[in-house]
């Protein structure tokens, strides 16, 4: 078995994750753990790509959150505010209004 080296890197949402691993399968045969993958992320990704795309772009520009913390959250896709509020308090180091809260959390519904 040869090793291949990463030629790059990049943060992506589950969604476009999906995207990838469905492209990459029309053209080669997938091991194991990418078709595990895949039918993984079958079962959670609930937008396509560029709508997921979308919302990781609108939290970083209007609530100042790095790329991987906004990834993190469309991922995550909470399901409640107080779910948005425990995610944040993990996350992020700093407080939000509750309209703030609110406006992300219809971002990301």
């Amino acid at each position: 078995m040869s090793v291949k080296k990463i030629k790059r890197s990049e943060d992506v949402t589950n969604a476009k994750a999906l995207e990838i691993l469905r492209a990459l399968a029309q053209s080669t045969e997938l091991s194991d753990v990418q078709k595990k993958t895949i039918d993984y992320l079958e079962k959670v990704v609930e937008a396509p790509a560029d709508a997921a795309e979308a919302k990781v772009n609108e939290l970083v520009s209007k609530f100042g959150f790095a790329r991987v913390t906004a990834i993190q959250l469309v991922n995550l896709s909470p399901q409640t505010l107080d779910e948005l509020k425990y995610l944040l308090s993990l996350l992020e180091r700093r407080e939000f209004s509750e309209d703030e809260l609110k406006e992300m959390f219809k971002i990301l519904k």
